[in-house]
């Protein structure tokens, strides 16, 4: 074992923050002389060190710390030399002197997940077999640290060829006398020539992609903050970063919010946008300015540019791991709601419809971008058979279940598993808690690992389940590690971590798409959760129960529009946003959002009115009684008017469907007819196509007289006809002429005996008419004259 230093050279710490602010109270000459002096120190690289990506770990306050920079190689055969280099810091107010490094490995394999899990967690001083001398270490003044390097001769341990592949224990103690004052607990991964696992096992590692919950009190400040996570440094920028696929990380699978993601194309955030256009792969629209002259515009592309490429490169240290867009998408339920609070609802699955399919309120805001096709349910926790139920009802493909749900046999499961629920088996993908709890760590928070120790052990644990596949004899192992939806990663640290996975021959980095793909597990896994009632900040059922119910009234009175989603989008994501698992951080902003989108349900839904009416007097067998419809709502509306009379005596013959067009009034004739008089109350009310009602019930009464409008008829009827008859006598009467031959005349002539055969022929047309009879004595004109006496013949007239 060596140290890093050349034979002779004194270590120089690194300066600190601190130690330069005490160097700037000091004169001009004596502060050059000691930048002089101490840069090249601090700034040496130490000889035949491996380039690493290690954290810039700053020294924990009271604490001196053991670290772990690097690990070569990562795969130690016979004959092999391990180079560890370590970072000892100190966090203390007192310089750390006298102190010295022990390294110790153990000869014997781990050989459970549990037992390496207990390694690598455990704070104690507890060591590994000390193999070699101890190294001294260098003074460091309070706030320093320096980093030394340790070299072990494999063979050195006595390992024979015969020795099982897998990983070893091996600690570094930082010493000093007889005190341990830190122990770094990692592994040492043995590798004969045989006994490698031959068939390498496939692991995906997702992250959620979801924001902040939205205040109903305060909407303007929600793109302000979707402004801040997405801009360079921001938590959704870095978590884009660390998904992004590279020569050296094939990068993460997300899980995408498509609400998130909408609202980031349409802020007025450039960042935003930015952000939004790398993950979709689509661009960003540009802003318009009637105002903008064309300088300005170049000015202005020039900045956009420069805000997509830092929103893609975010700083230098992590523009390595985001030389590439994601390459594994899936989507998520809009508003990323909580399944759990939902299912103790006691939904249906138009509940559940509603409650997860929040993608489709977006409307045409938002377009899946080609690729997105796996959707995803991802309750929060260890779920409970009702939430798996309302997942398998949900409009997704996959259930993933982060928490629990673990296999009960020694040998490893992949992730897709089929699970039972009340309402039947569920597609699943669960999470393996041992990958998923070590990926969490890689953070930026103060007690992140180095990429070394994370990767070691990562490397580890994976060694241990592919021995396991081999050894149960199963093939295709898919395992899934999942993120927290809070995750801050750090980029770089996820990065190298992935790509040294990635390298390994017995693991191999795939997306989720793939892990779906593989054939489900029979392995026998935990029962889900036990429900002991709600969460502590699960919306309670009541409020859920206000959000559906007023759900679907609003879907069915939405069919009133051609195109429902243009009429109550807005007003669902209302109702779909308290529901939210992000909500569940401000309980009392969330329960003012529910009343909230409550409320704008109520008042769409009274926008479709029917106008009062005096009442109706019908005097005939049928008719049309007129109806006005009011449609207050931004679009045309289609509307059914059904009448419900409350006596038999009076018969709606239909119902009209009619179009009252946007911001008017109509008036829609109901035909009706009467079998019988008297007073009937008709109910008015407007239905939407859904059957639902939209407007009413309203009210009022027609003074019904059957059979008055016949009669009434029938009199004035007889009353022409006699008119007629009464004209035509009289026309009769006054056009009779005198010398028209009446009847009794006729009888007269016939009963005369002394009137003889022949009768002389009528005047011909050059005879001069006979002069008309005088009037009688008494000079009445219309007094029948006497009779004409018969004419005689004569000798001209022979006749």
């Amino acid at each position: 074992m060596t140290t890093s230093r050349p034979p002779g050279a004194v270590a120089a710490p690194a300066s600190t923050p601190a130690r330069l602010l005490a160097l700037l109270v000091l004169l001009a000459g004596i502060l050059a002389t000691v930048v002089q002096a101490a840069v090249p120190a601090a700034a040496s690289p130490l000889p035949d060190t491996p380039v690493a990506a290690p954290l810039a770990t700053a020294p924990r306050d009271g604490a001196v710390t053991v670290d772990l920079v690097s690990s070569t190689p990562t795969l130690a055969r016979p004959g092999d030399t391990v180079t560890l280099v370590v970072r000892v810091s100190n966090g203390t107010d007192t310089a750390l002197d006298g102190a010295a490094l022990d390294l110790g490995v153990s000869w014997f394999p781990v050989t459970s997940r549990e037992d390496l899990a207990a390694w690598a967690d455990d704070d104690g001083t507890r060591s590994a077999a000390k193999q070699l001398p101890s190294e001294p270490v260098d003074r460091l003044a309070p706030g320093d640290s320096g980093e030394v390097r340790l070299e072990l001769d494999v063979d050195s341990l006595g390992l024979e060829a015969e020795a099982p592949w897998g990983p070893r224990q091996m600690s570094v103690a930082l010493r000093q006398g007889d005190d341990a004052l830190d122990v770094l607990h990692t592994f040492l991964l043995f590798a004969p020539e045989d006994g490698a696992p031959s068939r390498p096992l496939a692991l995906s590692v997702a992250a959620p992609v979801t924001g902040p919950a939205v205040d109903p009190l305060a909407p303007e400040g929600s793109p302000a903050e979707l402004g801040e996570l997405t801009a360079p440094g921001g938590r959704l920028s870095r978590l884009l970063d660390a998904a992004s696929s590279s020569s050296t990380s094939p990068g993460l699978s997300l899980a995408v919010d498509p609400a998130l993601v909408a609202g980031a194309e349409a802020s007025d955030e450039p960042g935003a946008r930015a952000w939004a256009a790398r993950l979709t792969g689509r661009t960003a629209p540009p802003e318009d300015d009637p105002d903008t002259t064309e300088s300005d515009t170049d000015d202005a592309d020039a900045a956009s540019a420069d805000t997509v490429a830092n929103s893609v490169a975010g700083t230098g240290a992590r523009m390595a791991t985001s030389a590439g867009d994601p390459a594994d998408v899936a989507v998520l339920p809009a508003y990323d709601p909580d399944l759990a609070a939902v299912a103790h609802a006691d939904p249906n699955r138009a509940d559940i419809a509603a409650a997860t399919g929040g993608e489709a309120a977006l409307g045409t805001s938002w377009q899946r971008p080609p690729g997105w096709d796996l959707s995803l349910a991802w309750p929060d926790g260890r779920p409970d058979a009702a939430t798996l139920a309302v997942g398998r009802e949900a409009p997704v493909d996959q259930v993933v279940v982060a928490s629990g749900l673990a296999p009960l046999e020694d040998a490893p499961a992949s992730a897709r598993t089929a699970l039972d629920t009340p309402s039947g088996k569920v597609s699943a993908l669960v999470a393996d808690a041992g990958l998923s709890s070590t990926f969490t760590t890689l953070s930026d928070g103060a007690d992140a690992p180095t990429a070394a120790e994370a990767t070691q052990r990562l490397l580890a644990d994976t060694a241990l389940l592919a021995l396991q596949q081999q050894e149960s004899g199963q093939q295709g192992l898919h395992l899934l590690a999942t993120l927290p939806r809070d995750w801050a990663p750090d980029p770089e640290l996820v990065g190298e971590v992935l790509g040294a996975l990635h390298d390994a021959s017995w693991a191999d980095v795939v997306p989720l798409s793939e892990t779906v793909a593989a054939p489900a597990s029979r392995v026998p896994r935990e029962a889900p959760a036990r429900r002991d009632g709600a969460a502590e900040a699960e919306l309670d059922p009541a409020s859920v129960r206000r959000l559906l119910d007023a759900h679907r009234s609003l879907a069915a009175f939405s069919t009133v529009a051609s195109d429902p989603v243009e009429l109550s989008g807005e007003v669902d994501q209302a109702l779909v946003a308290p529901l939210a698992l992000a909500a569940r951080t401000d309980p009392e902003t969330r329960a003012l959002a529910v009343d909230a989108g409550v409320a704008r349900s109520q008042e769409l839904q009274q926008s479709i009115a029917v106008s009062d009416r005096s009442d109706v007097t019908l005097v005939s067998d049928t008719g049309r009684l007129p109806v006005q419809v009011s449609n207050d709502l931004p679009v045309d509306a289609t509307v059914t008017v059904v009448l419900r009379p409350n006596a038999s005596r009076l018969v709606v013959e239909s119902r009209p469907t009619v179009v009252v067009p946007a911001g008017t009034s109509r008036n829609v004739h109901v035909p009706v007819s009467a079998i019988g008089s008297g007073e009937v109350d008709l109910q008015v009310e407007v239905l939407a196509p859904s059957g639902a009602v939209v407007a009413g019930p309203t009210s009022f009464s027609v003074d019904v007289h059957a059979g008055w409008e016949t009669a009434g008829t029938a009199v004035v009827a007889a009353a022409v006809a006699l008119l007629f008859l009464a004209g035509i006598w009289r026309t009769v009467r006054r056009g009779r002429s005198s010398a028209r031959t009446t009847g009794e005349n006729a009888a007269d002539a016939a009963a005369d005996p002394q009137e003889p055969d022949d009768v002389p022929p009528p005047a011909s047309p050059t005879e001069p008419p006979a002069p008309s009879a005088p009037p009688d004595a008494d000079g009445d004109p219309d007094a029948v004259p006497d009779r004409t006496p018969p004419a005689k013949a004569t000798e001209a007239d022979p006749s």
